[in-house]
């Protein structure tokens, strides 16, 4: 029974007609002989059906909000407004939502950003290796240490990759090599915190969630590729410039943010995500309502069931405060 969710009965008495129309209104659904209890059954019988639902009733359906950052959340300057985030996490927290930031950034870089906030946020950190919610970890992913050894030395076969581009992000601290170049250092720093230099990566005692590692923008996408076709046990993705993470190769932000839904008791349906880079794909895939803005990869916006404005507008939090 698919409705529109208008109906007519002559009067509110057992022994009329009660019709239900079916999207136009030349088409309808005719019970004879109903009483105004049956016209009440069926009217909630479709809305629990979600025959009646516009998208107010879906909004309050909505548990779990995610967003990346870099593209997406933060706008042309890489900043946001904390006052107003605050505000709508107040709004969000009377109305039972989960507010998540879901970035290929270090977690010590994401609490840093969202300091006067980070006990109401959701953290999902390094590319969907790490998820954190009032200081305890709920989903965790981290190399062995013979695993990223070994994965440094097949780095080192390929013709696009350069060591001294190169950073390991840990739980304590983010590592390069003392040869590293500093052009890249200084880079590096914009987006992580605690960064320590070595001579070698067996010097490191930290447990490590990912390599990232700078190509040129001519090189980068044969550069992901090789690491995904040559390197067992990992997963390559861009995560925008001239960069790629690479993780475990059971480990993105959609495998982390279904984790996420399970721990919370949520169905997927009950979450929306905000995305625009590739490395937000397959969180795109699996929530119900993805929603990218203008400024997205065209892989993103063939995903997204809404297209909002471009980042550098803080389109993001525009829309989030509908919600």
């Amino acid at each position: 029974m698919e409705t529109d969710g208008r109906f007519d009965s002559g009067k509110c008495g057992k022994g009329l007609i009660f019709i239900i129309t079916i999207g136009p209104t030349d088409r309808f659904i005719e019970y004879k002989d109903v009483s105004i209890q049956h016209v009440f059954f069926y009217f909630f019988y479709g809305i629990i059906e979600g025959r009646f639902i516009n998208w107010s009733m879906k909004n309050f359906m909505i548990k779990l909000v995610a967003t990346d950052m870099d593209g997406t959340f933060l706008d042309g300057a890489g900043q946001f407004d904390m006052e107003r985030l605050k505000k709508l996490l107040h709004s969000y927290k009377e109305k039972g939502i989960y507010f998540a930031v879901a970035s290929g950034r270090g977690l010590l870089s994401l609490e840093k950003h969202f300091a006067d906030v980070k006990d109401e946020i959701i953290f999902i950190a390094e590319n969907g290796s790490l998820v954190r919610f009032h200081g305890e970890d709920l989903y965790e992913a981290t190399m062995p240490r013979d695993f990223y050894l070994s994965t440094f030395e097949k780095l080192k076969t390929s013709p696009y990759f350069d060591e001294k581009k190169m950073l390991l992000t840990g739980k304590e601290a983010c590592y390069v090599l003392d040869t590293v170049d500093e052009t890249y250092l200084m880079f590096s720093h914009h987006y992580n915190e605690n960064i320590k230099k070595v001579a070698s990566l067996e010097d490191i005692t930290d447990e490590i969630f990912k390599f990232t590692t700078n190509f040129t923008e001519e090189t980068v996408d044969a550069g992901e590729a090789w690491v995904n076709e040559h390197v067992p046990g990992v997963k390559a993705m861009t995560t925008g410039f001239e960069s790629i993470d690479i993780v475990l190769d059971h480990v993105d932000k959609g495998v982390a943010i279904v984790e996420l839904a399970k721990k919370l008791n949520l169905d997927m349906d009950q979450v929306m995500a905000f995305g625009d880079n590739l490395n937000d794909l397959h969180m795109m895939q699996v929530v119900g309502h993805p929603v990218a803005p203008e400024n997205a990869r065209p892989e993103i916006l063939e995903l997204a069931e809404t297209i909002i404005g471009h980042h550098k507008d803080q389109s993001v939090i525009a829309y989030m405060e509908e919600l």
